[in-house]
Formats: C-alpha cells, structure tokens, sequence
C-alpha cells in the first residue's frame, strides 16, 4: 500500500477505517465500514506479502479458508494490496480478555466460573471440528484470540494454524511463549497442543494466576519444557483436570478439548454439590486446612472448645482424635436396582501407584459383574504425588476412574518448607525434607 492504515484510508475499495482497535506480533487490526455500511475488522500483516511474517499467515490462512464454524470468525476477504497482506473479518465484541479486564474493574478475581466454562465449551467445540475434520490446529489459542459475540466465543486470528499431516517446522519465532505446549517448543506440534494452551486460558482468565509465570521467553521455555505448573490458585477439583490437560507428554491429555471442558464442568459440579452436603451436615465441630505444607498449620475449630488448637506434629493430632465430639451416622445399606441387592457403603482408598492399578482392577471387576448398572455403594478415591499416574489410572473406557475419583496432592520445593524448618525437623529426617526431587515427584 502506498501509505500506512490511518482514519478514512480506503485500504479496499469501498472499505473505509474508522478507529484502530489493536496490534499484536503479526500485525494490526482496525474497525471498518464496508460497502452497504457493514462494520467489519481488518487486519493488515506487517511487512511484504512474501516476507517471512506475512508468508507464514499466508500458507496458514490457505489451510483455514475453507473452514466453517459457527464458533470460528469467519474470513471475508484475503488480499495483498501493494505488497502488503489484508485480512476481512467479521467484527466481535471483544475478546475473553476484555472480559476478564471489566470483572478484574469489578472487583471479582477473574471471569465467574460458569460464565468462563461457556466460552470454553465453545472454543473446544471449533478446535476440535478443525482437529478432527480438517487435522488442524490452531497454535496461538490465548485469550485476545477468543472473541466475543452475542454472548458466545469465536476463536479468531489464524495465522500459525497447522495441518498435523504435513512436514513439521518451527513455530517458536510466531507463537506466545507463555500460551504453548512443550511439544510446540521443539517444532513438532500434536493434535493435542491446543487443549494445552486452552488450559492455561482457564487458569489465568478465572484467577488471574499462570501456571508458569516465567519473566522471559526462555525462563518460559524451559518451565514449559521440564517444570510441573503451580495450580494453587485453583480449586482441587480443578487441579487434576487441569494438570492432566498440561501434561508434558501429549498423550497423556485428553482424547479432545471437548472432553477437557466437560471435565471441568463435572468438576464444578461435584465442588458445588459437596459444598452443598457440607452446610447441611449435622457435626457439633468443623476442621479446616490450610494449605501452607506445615504440619503446624492443621487447625481445628470445635463450637465448644473455644479456640483453635495449634499442631506441631501429626502425633498430637492423631492423639487428640478420639476427643473430637463428631456425630457419627450409620449409613443405612443401599439398594441396588432391579435385584434383591443390600449392599454396605465402602470408599476405597488407594494411595500410590500400585494402589491406582489396584482401584482400576477393582472397578473393572465390579463393573463386568453389575454391567449397565450403577453401584454408588462403593466410591473410589485414588491419591498420589504423581500426574502421570493419576492420569494413567483415568485413561480408558467407561470402567475406568473419573475424575472426581482422583486427588492430585503435589510435593513442593524444599524452601516452602524452609521457614518452618526447626518444627519439621522434630519429626521429619533432613534428609526426606531437603532431598525433595526436582521433578517435585517421588520417583520411587
């Protein structure tokens, strides 16, 4: 174009700029009027059409043109005008990331739960269509590229789209470090990076936390390449979900994005629902944890024993147990449908990975002999430090744990325990407290 993007510039014909709305590594967009007094948004490449920037948009919007979502932007117009590459879409009314800056204005952590689940449900419905149908993926899913319109989420700005059939190349010189799969660093994206970057939106869009929070591109890197994220900003039954859409190997996430969202709905529910069933319990006394790693910081508050008590070791705790005045309720035996069944409630407990082997046998058997029938009888809850395991033990067919069945409960480094050390020695070896592995796993 003989001149750069300014208000009243007829880049097209008939197309004339009203405001810019922003830029980003690739290029700038602006709001425009179109032939009939349609309002549209142009996106204009920065460089020459067949410079590296505006060449790799070009070969990725080639892969995307003939894409039809109802949750995609729709591409109106691809054209290189004077050398420089212009993209026609439709307009939005923003973006996730707006929205998380007004409920930030309001007063509220992040975008509400609910609300934030709905916009992902969306995006996972059009990433997956372009997985499964076209075997694309998008690559730079952050929150400026989900858009906003009529209350739904279109994901937008294509320009690193990749077909998983073709040659594999590096990505690193156009994506955002601090959205992208370990795999994308190394230049060979899977078809499930984007469930990847999608996971950190949630995370970030509802408490405002990353999972990584490196300063730099390469402090970046290597945390996405080798470090656990810190999902402690999250509920619990967030964390495993969220964990296992982040897992280092891409085999390990989910079968789909799709799969991911719904995941956290359940996991919304369950919280809500226990929620529930804990206000309506009976019990004299309540027991909170705070979750700071010390053994000193287990609290229990009694509505008859005035204050608090303080902990030191876990032998005062355990020793003070049988003085708790805690109702106790015997559960009534359950009925099993269709059979002149009683059966006992049970929870299984299993701890480790022998144990998460040991609760997937144990399912299976149950469900070969009450096949197509429920058994809420028997609940399973699997704990261990590792993800990897937990998600092996989730992974399967229908028999298989889900993941209201599992807690992920992670080490952490030895400097969180440090200010607390004197106290945890008096119990604990020096050499199980600062011999912690790096991995933050335990590792046999």
């Amino acid at each position: 174009m003989s001149q750069d993007p300014e208000v009243n510039f007829e880049p097209l014909p008939g197309y004339h700029l009203i405001e810019r709305l922003g830029s980003g590594g690739y290029g700038e967009v602006w709001r425009a009027e179109a032939p009939g007094g349609l309002i549209k948004a142009i996106k204009f490449v920065f460089g020459r059409h067949d410079e590296k920037r505006a060449s790799i948009e070009l070969r990725a919007l080639d892969h995307v043109r003939g894409v039809r979502h109802p949750f995609l932007l729709s591409l109106e117009r691809i054209e290189v005008v004077d050398g420089r590459l212009l993209v026609v879409t439709e307009l939005a009314d923003g973006s996730v990331k707006d929205r998380f800056d007004v409920c930030r204005q309001d007063g509220l952590r992040g975008v509400p739960r609910d609300e934030l689940i709905g916009y992902l449900r969306d995006a996972a419905d059009a990433l997956d269509f372009m997985g499964e149908t076209h075997s694309l993926q998008h690559l730079d899913i952050k929150p400026e590229n989900l858009l906003l319109l009529a209350g739904h989420v279109k994901v937008a700005d294509f320009g690193l789209v990749k077909n998983m059939r073709m040659s594999q190349a590096s990505l690193v010189g156009g994506m955002t470090p601090m959205y992208a799969a370990p795999e994308v660093f190394r230049g060979t994206p899977s078809c499930h990076s984007d469930q990847y970057s999608l996971a950190i939106v949630y995370q970030e869009m509802l408490t405002g936390t990353l999972p990584f929070a490196g300063c730099s591109s390469a402090e970046l890197t290597l945390q996405h390449l080798n470090d656990e994220p810190d999902l402690s900003a999250l509920a619990a039954g967030d964390r495993y979900v969220v964990s296992r859409a982040l897992a280092k190997d891409p085999q390990h996430r989910y079968t789909t994005c799709r799969e991911f969202v719904e995941s956290l709905a359940k996991a919304t529910a369950s919280a809500t629902e226990a929620q529930s069933v804990s206000q309506n319990a009976e019990f004299s006394g309540t027991t909170q944890y705070i979750d700071d790693g010390s053994p000193q910081a287990i609290k229990t508050e009694f509505c008859d024993e005035g204050e608090a008590g303080d902990w030191n070791a876990p032998s005062q705790l355990l020793a003070a147990l049988p003085s708790l005045d805690c109702r106790i309720v015997d559960l009534p035996p359950v009925e099993l449908a269709g059979r002149d069944t009683h059966l006992t409630p049970m929870l299984v407990l299993g701890i480790g990975g022998t144990a998460g082997r040991v609760l997937t046998h144990l399912r299976h058997s149950i469900h070969n002999q009450f096949v197509d029938r429920q058994l809420p009888a028997v609940q399973f809850l699997l704990l261990d430090t590792d993800s990897r395991a937990l998600s092996n033990a989730a992974q399967g067919d229908a028999a298989s744990l889900s993941a209201d069945e599992i807690l992920n409960l992670p080490l952490r480094r030895p400097q969180h325990y440090r200010d607390n050390s004197q106290q945890l020695l008096n119990w604990l070896s020096r050499r199980w407290l600062y011999n912690i592995p790096r991995s933050l796993r335990t590792e046999g």
